[in-house]
């Protein structure tokens, strides 16, 4: 009899206990609700909407949620800086009911988040809502763990005319290492141009509430088989390695690239392509400034500085580049350019600006570049031209006779490309015994010439052969002299780079005369 009292005394405390912490929980519902909403609002200065809100209370704290939205505070025009589809928070009793609360685990499912704009003068709007200072000691909740993998990253350019960068985040966890301290994070990154997988981890925050794109970031990244076929005209594997330190609207970035058949479509000739850079990225909008990039093509170094921004109304970005080279070799960048073996090879050095306008057509064809360069040493790989070159060398001495094939050639001018079209308005051809200037072009996919110069020779026409027909050219010596020079004519080049045809223009030699 006594054990049937205490079982129905225990059974209705059990009873008035459910009862209390039901009616305690439903109450507390609308409380959290509102605390949520506020602690939210005042963390992040942000316009806070939350949808549904379910919260279990015991053996330990554990809430579901739906629909968060958080807006840049006074600016109803910009994308939401975070949304959320559902989220879960676990905690233990303890810990949740001390300040700062402590939040064990959230759980985040279909976040996007949305980087603010790159920084403005501030309105007054945006004075109203920024807090005067951020105090540690008013921090209201600590987050020791986040998951939040499928999230979606998107900048908001200033200009609405321009796209955002998307990047989708399939792995993303985020862990406190104290209050007023940046959280840590592990991510995997897909990259969208060129496609890839980047694996990162560092430090981010803590949250600048009155200027989110000064919020601090900084880790290290791999970046592996990143394939730059999506780049129109070029073909490769990139691999990177990097780390980065600074804010949302300005990291500088340190790293290397890794290109084992870097190739262009003109000629499909793979080369290995190494960098090691130096960058500023703004992640508001995508824009990336070099300083510099110090690159190596087969055997050759250069460097390249300039920025890389954002097209205006394309889905592409123009690129416009500076670029160096001291000293380099001519046929590893003919390599990249020109179908079949090298015609030339020597030591080659240049200064240009270069161009990649946004558009859907290859690279090599909307290249643009203006510069200038000097190849000394330069010899031709054809057998035929070389015995023609050298041939021309010795009899412009004097020596006919002479029949030395080794005999080399410098080069200098200005160069300009465009549509897939090299022009050389005052290329100047340097050989013993011989000076040509030029000028004309070069197709690069159609290997078309056509120039138009003049050949300076230190002999005169007499002196170029020997026997009788050195005595019969002698009356006609003074025809071709000219400025000092033995001999003075004018040609054409024209044919292809494989079959070229080289004419002496007889007719501006009869009206100069």
């Amino acid at each position: 009899m006594q054990l049937r009292i205490l079982l129905f005394a225990v059974v209705g405390v059990c009873l008035v206990f459910c009862i209390v912490a039901a009616v305690l929980v439903a109450r507390f519902q609308p409380i959290a609700r509102s605390y949520i909403v506020s602690a939210l609002r005042e963390r992040y200065n942000s316009d806070v909407e939350l949808g549904d809100l379910r919260i279990t209370m015991f053996p330990s704290v554990h809430a579901v949620g739906e629909n968060l939205t958080l807006r840049f505070a006074g600016r109803p025009e910009l994308p939401p800086m975070v949304r959320v589809r559902s989220f879960t928070i676990d905690a233990d009793l303890v810990s949740f009911f001390r300040s700062p609360k402590r939040i064990g685990l959230l759980r985040l499912d279909g976040l996007e988040i949305h980087t603010p704009p790159k920084s403005t003068p501030a309105t007054p709007a945006d004075r109203a809502h920024a807090p005067a200072s951020f105090d540690v000691s008013k921090i209201r909740f600590v987050l020791d763990e986040v998951l939040a993998d499928g999230s979606v990253l998107s900048t908001t350019p200033s200009d609405p005319s321009k796209d955002p960068l998307v990047f989708r985040i399939p792995k993303l966890t985020l862990r406190s290492v104290g209050i007023g301290r940046p959280m840590t994070f592990v991510a995997k990154v897909e990259n969208p141009e060129p496609p890839g997988l980047v694996d990162s981890e560092g430090e981010f925050g803590p949250w600048n509430s009155a200027q989110p794109s000064d919020t601090p970031l900084s880790g290290h990244y791999t970046f592996r088989d990143a394939n730059l076929g999506v780049f129109k005209g070029i073909a490769g594997i990139l691999s990177s390695d990097g780390k980065y330190q600074g804010t949302l609207a300005k990291l500088e970035v340190h790293g290397t690239t890794d290109v084992p058949d870097f190739a262009l479509d003109t000629a499909d000739h793979p080369i290995h392509l190494t960098t090691e850079f130096d960058a500023t990225v703004d992640g508001t909008n995508g824009n990336t400034v070099l300083h510099p990039v110090r690159a190596h093509l087969g055997n050759s170094a250069f460097e390249v500085s300039g920025s890389i921004a954002r097209g205006a109304a394309e889905k592409h970005k123009a690129i416009v580049l500076d670029a160096r080279c001291a000293g380099g070799r001519l046929e590893d960048l003919l390599r990249l350019t020109v179908k079949g073996p090298q015609p030339i090879t020597g030591r080659v050095g240049f200064h240009t600006s270069v161009k990649i306008p946004p558009g859907g057509a290859s690279i090599a064809d909307r290249l643009e570049l203006d510069g200038t360069f000097a190849l000394d040493g330069a010899r031709f790989t054809d057998p035929d031209v070389e015995s023609k070159i050298a041939g021309l060398s010795h009899r412009a001495q004097g020596d006919p006779k002479n029949h030395d094939p080794n005999v080399t050639a410098d080069f200098k001018g200005a160069f300009h490309l465009r549509n897939g079209s090299l022009a050389l308005p005052n290329l100047d051809f340097e050989l013993p015994g011989a000076h040509i200037t030029m000028t004309g072009g070069y197709g690069l996919r159609s290997g078309a010439i056509q120039f138009d110069g003049t050949v300076r020779l230190d002999a005169k026409v007499s002196q170029m052969t020997t026997g009788i027909k050195s005595l019969l050219l002698r009356p006609v010596d003074r025809i071709f002299e000219r400025d000092g020079a033995g001999t003075v004519l004018p040609i054409r080049i024209s044919g292809t780079r494989g079959d070229p045809k080289f004419t002496l223009d007889i007719g501006k030699i009869l009206r100069r005369k």
